[in-house]
C-alpha cells in the first residue's frame, strides 16, 4: 500500500546513542491509549491510517509493523473513539518506536466543513478536532527482559542473572513507571545500587551466590551488653539532622511558588525548643496539601537523633555471633555506662571471619527520606489488588 503524506512521533532508546553492550535491551512492548478520528473520518474513513512502527534508529527502515489501522469514527456527535493498545515486540533490533499518521489515498476529495462548529480553541482538551487525526493520552515503552512487570525483585533478579549470582528478598509491591538513569551504569553492581537506591533496602551475599535482600528493620534484634569485653564501640548520637519544623517550597499548578509551614514533635527535641528546615519540593508536589504531606513524611524521617559510627564485636558468647549479624537487624545497647538510647538499624556488615568478628556501621535519619524521594522522582507507585 502507497503511503503520501504523513505527521509521525517518535521515542528512541538512549536517545540515538549506540551504546556498546547493550545488545540485549531492544523494545519488548508498546502500550498507547489514545483517540483516533475527527470530524471528516466517519465519511472519509479510507483516507487516512495510523500505523506504529519499529526501526532500529530515527532514520532507519521500518523493521516491524506493530499495530495498524484506518482512522475512522463511529457516526455520531462524537469526533473522537477511545483505543487502548497492547502489543508485544519479537524483533531484538528494535530500539526506537514511530506513531504516523499517514495518508493511503493519492488523491483524497477536500472534505466539506459545513454543519461544524469551530471555536478555535488552541488547547489541547476542548481544541476543535481535525479532519483526520489521532491524541495519544499517554505511552508506556518497555525495553529490558522484565517487559510490563517492572518490579524491583525482577530487575534485581535480572540484574544478577547469568553472573552466578540469585537473588533472595521479598517480592516487590510496587512498579515504576519510568527507571530513568542520567548515567548509564558501569556494570552490574552499580545498578543494583542505583535500583536500590530508590526501593531502600539491604542486601549482601554472605555464600557467594545467593545476594539476600531485606526490608529495613526486617532482621534480627540484637541486645548488646555496654560492657561486654568483646564489643568496641565508636559511635555518636547528635541533633544534626533532627527537626520538629520544615518549611516546604512549591510551585502550584498555575505555577505560582508557594510555601507551608509543618510542625511535628519529636521526642528527641523535647525541652530544646524549636528547630527548623527549609526544602524545596520536587516538581510533581503541586498543592498544599501533598506539600503538607512532603513536610510530614520529611519530619518523620528526621524526628530522631542521628546514630553514626561501627560497632565491633569480636568472638561467639553462645547468644550473639558476629558473623550473622546482618543490614536490616536491629541493635539495642544494655548494662552499665549506656550511651546508646533506643532501637537502632544495622546499615552496613564487614565480616571479618578469620579473626572472628564484624564490623557493624550504623546509618543516619535522613537516609530513609532520601531513598523515599528518589522512589517518587522515578514515579513509583503500589500495585493495586487484581
Amino acid at each position: 500500500m502507497a503511503v503520501y503524506q504523513n505527521a509521525r512521533v517518535y521515542w528512541e532508546m538512549f536517545e540515538g546513542v549506540d551504546e556498546a553492550g547493550m545488545d540485549n535491551l531492544w523494545i519488548r512492548a508498546v502500550d498507547l491509549d489514545m483517540s483516533i478520528g475527527g470530524w471528516a473520518a466517519v465519511d472519509h474513513g479510507d483516507y487516512f491510517q495510523v500505523s506504529i512502527y519499529g526501526r532500529a534508529y530515527v532514520d532507519g527502515a521500518n523493521l516491524v509493523t506493530i499495530h495498524q489501522e484506518p482512522v475512522t469514527r463511529p457516526a455520531g456527535a462524537a469526533k473522537w473513539r477511545r483505543v487502548t493498545l497492547r502489543h508485544t515486540n519479537a524483533n531484538a533490533n528494535v530500539r526506537c518506536i514511530v506513531v504516523k499518521v499517514e495518508l493511503i489515498e493519492e488523491s483524497p476529495a477536500v472534505p466539506d466543513p459545513s454543519g461544524e462548529t469551530f471555536t478555535y480553541d488552541d488547547q489541547y482538551a476542548t481544541a476543535d478536532a481535525p479532519p483526520w487525526g489521532i491524541r495519544i493520552h499517554s505511552a508506556s515503552i518497555y525495553g529490558s527482559q522484565v517487559g510490563r512487570n517492572v518490579r524491583p525483585d525482577l530487575i534485581f533478579t535480572d540484574i544478577l542473572d547469568n553472573r552466578g549470582f540469585t537473588y533472595s528478598g521479598p517480592v516487590g509491591s510496587w512498579v515504576a513507571d519510568q527507571l530513568n538513569f542520567s548515567d548509564i551504569p558501569k556494570d552490574r553492581q552499580e545498578g543494583l545500587d542505583d535500583v536500590n537506591g530508590m526501593v531502600g533496602w539491604n542486601y549482601g551475599c554472605w555464600d557467594g551466590t545467593e545476594v539476600e535482600f531485606a526490608l529495613p528493620k526486617a532482621g534480627t534484634a540484637w541486645s548488646v551488653d555496654a560492657a561486654d569485653p568483646r564489643t568496641t564501640w565508636s559511635v555518636n548520637e547528635s541533633l544534626d539532622e533532627t527537626y520538629n519544623a520544615v518549611r516546604v517550597t512549591y510551585t502550584n499548578a498555575k505555577g505560582k511558588a508557594r510555601e507551608v509551614i509543618v510542625h511535628a514533635d519529636s521526642e528527641a527535641l523535647r525541652g530544646v525548643g524549636t528547630r527548623a528546615d527549609c526544602i524545596a519540593a520536587p516538581e510533581s508536589i503541586k498543592s498544599l496539601r501533598a506539600a503538607t504531606r512532603f513536610g510530614t513524611r520529611y519530619l518523620a524521617a528526621h524526628a530522631q537523633r542521628q546514630v553514626t559510627g561501627t560497632l565491633s564485636i569480636t568472638g561467639d558468647d553462645g547468644v550473639l555471633d558476629p558473623l550473622l549479624v546482618r543490614p536490616g537487624d536491629t541493635v539495642t545497647m544494655t548494662g552499665p555506662a549506656k550511651f546508646l538510647t533506643g532501637t537502632h538499624e544495622v546499615t552496613s556488615v564487614t565480616l571479618r571471619p578469620l579473626d572472628w568478628t564484624a564490623d557493624v556501621q550504623f546509618g543516619t535519619n535522613s537516609k530513609r527520606f532520601d531513598l523515599w524521594l528518589a522512589r517518587l522522582a522515578v514515579g513509583a507507585k503500589s500495585i493495586k489488588r487484581r
